[in-house]
């Protein structure tokens, strides 16, 4: 979340509505609008009410018929994981609890790999990532589910480039620069390399303070990812969720940990999710990778990377996918993130409610993007993703 960097953040919406329930999850003609601790699993026992042929979207219109739609339930939801999308999932558990009575979703921002830990070992009903699972982590979500566990995309974001310097509000930096940067090669900001990226801008000598994630994070796979296909011999650490540093960068927990490290440090810069700057009022740099030009991560310029640059590699109901960094057009720091859940849940009355909520988190859900600093995702992968989760049971 944006105020604490040691603080998990706990999400819980339950709200009654006045008159009857509509349904979970509807998607207008399904296009994308424009744009830890480990938590233990409680059974409960929930009954679905029947799905309303219309639901309202947020803007009060009413949505056209869509017969997949699951039901509303009534219980609560453990999550778990990617601090990336938690502002997503606070905006969601919402508006889910506002929409089906008696619904609760309790979701904390323990970074990617906790979340795979737990859905791995059953604390938690589904799980956050902004990562796939490797082999051995899909085994152990199988055996905790007692069924196939599934990878889904529920959002899409870039990774910004967030940083603190007076004076400079329009900074540029290209991939190598950025690499150079992170690496603790350059070290000021009147740097040759960094005055290379934006000509005619005054920048001061100031120290540049690295601030970097030290909890197992899939925004820091993402970025180093970002950095090994597009920066060439000027980045050597590779990538992983989590990435050895040079000794002077400073590591704090969590999206919300180094956004305040930033927001505290005059010459500070780190990688992360665009809705932590706005939620700190940090500027973030235009970003060059591949292609010839700048851009910052907009929802367009997210959206049409994730359109260029996403491929989905698993199979079935299987969505997990991979980024293709150098074919990105838009904004060339930009990822999905996921939801991984069980696709038959040992309490069929869990399963329907994890249905329902993922089911209104990729249709009516993604209204929502635009306002907190995301994109919508792109109109193909929604459709897929109603139909994996449909499978939910």
């Amino acid at each position: 979340m944006r105020t604490s960097s040691t603080a998990a953040v706990t999400l819980a919406a339950t709200v009654l509505l006045g008159v009857g329930v509509a349904a979970c999850g509807t998607n207008n003609n399904k296009t994308a609008s424009p744009a830890t601790s480990p938590a233990t699993s409680t059974p409960t026992t929930a009954t679905s009410a029947p799905a309303s042929p219309m639901s309202s979207s947020p803007s009060g219109m009413a949505s056209s018929p869509v017969a997949s739609a699951p039901a509303c339930g009534t219980g609560s939801l453990s999550a778990q994981g990617s601090t990336f999308q938690a502002n997503m999932e606070t905006q969601w558990s919402k508006d889910f609890g506002t929409q089906c009575s008696g619904a609760q979703v309790d979701y904390q921002a323990t970074g990617s790999g906790a979340g795979i830990t737990a859905i791995g070992n059953g604390t938690a009903d589904f799980a956050g990532s902004d990562v796939t699972m490797t082999a051995a982590q899909q085994t152990a979500a199988n055996t905790a589910c007692g069924s196939t566990a599934i990878t889904v995309p529920v959002t899409a974001g870039g990774v910004a480039i967030v940083y603190n310097l007076k004076g400079v509000t329009n900074l540029q930096l290209s991939a190598a620069t950025i690499a150079g940067i992170f690496s603790g090669k350059i070290v000021k900001w009147s740097d040759p390399a960094i005055a290379a990226d934006n000509a005619g801008v005054t920048l001061p000598s100031t120290p540049i303070s690295v601030f970097y994630r030290n909890d197992a994070s899939g925004t820091t796979q993402v970025f180093t990812g970002f950095l090994k296909a597009v920066a060439g011999s000027s980045w050597t650490l590779g990538s992983s969720k989590t990435i050895s540093f040079f000794s002077a960068a400073q590591g704090a927990k969590g999206s919300a940990g180094v956004a305040a490290g930033v927001s505290q440090t005059s010459g500070g810069i780190t990688y992360d999710e665009e809705s932590y700057a706005k939620g700190q009022q940090l500027p973030v740099a235009s970003v060059k990778g591949s292609g010839s030009s700048f851009s910052l991560p907009t929802t367009a310029t997210v959206s049409q990377s994730i359109a260029d640059g996403f491929a989905v590699t698993g199979t079935g109901n299987d969505l997990a996918g991979a980024l293709d960094f150098a074919k990105m057009t838009g904004y060339p720091i930009s990822t999905v993130s996921y939801a991984i859940a069980c696709t038959a849940y040992k309490n069929a009355a869990k399963g329907s409610l994890v249905k329902s909520y993922l089911y209104y988190a990729v249709t009516k859900g993604q209204d929502a993007a635009d306002g907190l600093g995301f994109a919508s995702l792109p109109s193909s992968l929604i459709t897929k993703d109603e139909a994996s989760i449909s499978a939910i049971s």
